[in-house]
C-alpha cells in the first residue's frame, strides 16, 4: 500500500497479499486502514480548528456584538464543548 499526496493507492502486490488473507488477517488489515483514515481526518480537523478565544475576537470585531453578548456566546460554546473556560482543558 502506498500513499501518494494523501491518496490511497493499492498496487498489485498488496492486492494479491490481501486476497490471500484469512479472516483474522483481513480484520486486522481493515482495522489498520480505518485507524489510518481516522487519524488523517482528525489531523485535518485539528489544523483548521478554532478555539473559543479566536471566536471571541471574531465576534468582538463584528458589528452588532457587544461584550456581554460575546461573553454569553463563548460561555455557551464552552459548556457545549465541555471546555473549562480558565485553561481550555476539557471537563472530566
Amino acid at each position: 500500500m502506498a500513499k501518494k499526496n494523501k491518496v490511497f493507492i493499492l498496487n498489485r502486490k498488496d492486492y494479491n497479499c490481501i486476497r490471500k488473507m484469512d479472516h483474522y488477517q483481513m480484520t486486522l488489515w481493515a482495522e489498520s486502514v480505518y485507524k489510518s483514515g481516522f487519524k488523517d481526518g482528525a489531523d485535518a480537523v485539528n489544523e483548521k480548528a478554532l478555539d473559543v478565544e479566536q471566536v471571541r475576537s471574531i465576534l468582538l470585531a463584528t458589528r452588532g456584538f457587544g461584550e456581554k453578548r460575546v461573553d454569553d456566546v463563548c460561555k455557551a460554546l464552552e459548556e457545549r464543548l465541555g471546555i473549562n473556560g480558565v485553561d481550555g482543558s476539557e471537563v472530566e
